[in-house]
């Protein structure tokens, strides 16, 4: 289990509540900022740069990591070619219909040639490259994948935007027990943990963690545990009521947070939904597509320090990625 998150698909974070509770519950957040960034800050948004300021976002420099990935190139070249014609010719397509997303050059390390050799990409300047949406998608969520997979780092992806988060979702095989888990998650963290229903500044932020970060630690590790357990337990009546006990078991726990938040001047407290945490259930191997090509970019790293039980994928609160 990661107690690291790595925002994604932006260089600049969101301003919003949803990431000041990413930022709140869990111990590191970084976000994918290419050299040229940190070399020259400015061109960072202010709420970055203060997050960045108040050591609340560790900076991921790509150049510094993605060498380190064995096939990071090859596999997910390999993912593109192998995709059905008429896909890639509806992404050509696309492509001439101006359907693109900017990507930093620092990001692809060399699949950009690839890229604008398929026809899903050209150059715009020495730093940026227009890519086809689609094909952008999927390689951002690679590239959150793959580095955060990297044992210096341990991140787990993060993201506020659904569009990204399903390519993981489409590209696993659908099983029953892995949705049965997906949902569990979804069900338990879905109105669990509180926080404001407004963004907070850096100060604010830096200063709640720095006073009670062991309690908000200990709730969020509470229902990681918790989960785990209800995982393993096969009746279904059995389980919904060790869910509802476990809720009312946390009833506390939330009010004695929510008071800390009220002392802290924090408004508009709630229990929104926080989002989804997507699994690689242990013992599943049988991945293909986006999802097998993160698995094959480190066909030739040791597999038994990568841990595949949680991914976490946090989106947008107001959207449900698992429906019955």
């Amino acid at each position: 289990m990661s107690n690291k998150i790595l925002y994604f698909p932006y260089i600049n974070v969101p301003d919003t509540a949803w990431f000041s509770r990413m930022l709140l519950y869990w111990d590191e957040v970084g976000s994918i900022i290419p050299y040229d960034f940190i070399d020259d800050p400015d061109k960072l948004s202010g709420h970055t740069r203060e997050l960045i300021k108040e050591g609340l976002i560790q900076q991921v420099i790509p150049g510094q990591f993605l060498w380190k990935i064995p096939n990071f190139r090859e596999s997910f070249t390999n993912y593109l070619t192998q995709l059905h014609s008429s896909i890639l010719e509806k992404r050509k397509r696309s492509f001439i219909d101006r359907s693109m997303f900017k990507i930093h050059i620092e990001k692809m390390d060399g699949i950009e040639i690839d890229l604008v050799q398929l026809k899903l990409a050209e150059r715009i300047d020495y730093s940026w490259y227009y890519v086809e949406k689609d094909t952008a998608i999927e390689f951002m969520s690679y590239l959150a994948a793959t580095l955060g997979k990297l044992s210096e780092l341990d991140f787990a992806p993060t993201t506020d935007d659904v569009s990204y988060l399903n390519k993981f979702i489409s590209s696993s095989v659908s099983i029953p027990t892995e949705r049965k888990l997906e949902e569990l998650r979804l069900e338990v963290l879905n109105e669990i943990l509180p926080a404001p229903n407004h963004s907070l500044t850096a100060f604010e932020i830096k200063h709640f963690k720095d006073t009670y970060y062991g309690d908000l630690k200990m709730f969020r590790n509470s229902i990681e545990r918790e989960l785990i357990t209800i995982a393993d337990i096969s009746d279904p009546e059995l389980k919904k009521r060790r869910i509802n006990l476990f809720k009312e078991e946390s009833a506390d726990q939330i009010e004695l947070i929510i008071e800390a938040m009220r002392k802290s001047g924090f408004r508009h407290i709630g229990l929104s939904k926080v989002g989804s945490i997507v699994s690689a259930i242990p013992g599943v191997s049988s991945l293909f597509g986006l999802a097998n090509a993160v698995i094959d970019a480190f066909r030739k790293e040791d597999f038994a320090r990568i841990n595949p039980n949680f991914l976490y994928a946090a989106f947008a609160q107001k959207e449900l990625l698992i429906k019955s």
